[in-house]
């Protein structure tokens, strides 16, 4: 390859290089570089990586599993994290070559495409793998195991518990409002025939009662 030309991306080439479950364990017979002994900064990465494809794996290695923590405390739900971490790290592949080192580390680079697919998430209530499917991959299929391995991780786990002890801690009704729409996934128009109010009623108290626990939980509803 001449210096200076980008190498040739194929759906292959990218699946080879970074679309994995973010909770498998890392396989050292591929012989790639590892997050534990590169010492290159996110940045450095980010910009190697225009040049390097394996540099970006070493980004992957280094954030997936934090950015599968971030998008789990805030959907609660494990194959919406993962698929948001697919679609994180294909947005930043995509646009890898345009990133500009202004001095903020590149991991907060990665966490505002996060942020942005968190908020998209949250409008469409489900995930558009739309920088993926541009590049042609499909994620790995997130199966019982990944999904014990997500939520045994000891930041998920400790976060459960408190989650727990925060759900335990609202009365009945707003305890079953939850239930019916957050874990049954009714309507709203069901849950509010089912709690005895209007469907917008449903809404107001939902809306509340979640913001509630995100103070409680320490966790900002608006990202």
């Amino acid at each position: 390859m001449r210096a200076g030309r980008r190498p040739d991306v194929t759906a292959s080439t990218v699946r080879g290089v970074w679309v994995r479950d973010p909770t498998s364990p890392r396989d050292d017979s591929r012989h790639e570089p590892s997050s534990a002994t590169d010492r290159r900064s996110d940045a450095q990465l980010l910009a190697d990586s225009a040049r390097d494809l394996t540099s970006f794996s070493v980004l992957y290695e280094r954030w997936a599993a934090r950015l599968l923590s971030y998008f789990y405390q805030r959907t609660w739900d494990p194959e919406a994290s993962a698929d948001l971490v697919a679609e994180t790290f294909a947005v930043a592949f995509a646009k890898r070559a345009a990133y500009v080192r202004t001095g903020a580390p590149g991991g907060a680079w990665l966490y505002g495409i996060a942020s942005r697919e968190l908020r998209r998430y949250r409008r469409k209530q489900r995930v558009e793998l739309r920088a993926l499917s541009r590049l042609g991959v499909e994620r790995p299929p997130i199966n019982d195991a990944s999904i014990a391995r997500i939520e045994a991780r000891d930041e998920i786990a400790s976060w459960r518990d408190r989650l727990t002890r925060a759900v335990g801690n609202l009365n009945d009704a707003d305890r079953r409002l939850i239930q019916l729409r957050v874990i049954d996934g009714l309507a709203f128009q069901e849950v509010g025939r089912q709690l005895g109010c209007s469907e917008g009623a449903a809404r107001v108290r939902l809306h509340r009662v979640l913001n509630r626990l995100a103070r409680t939980m320490g966790v900002p509803r608006n990202e």
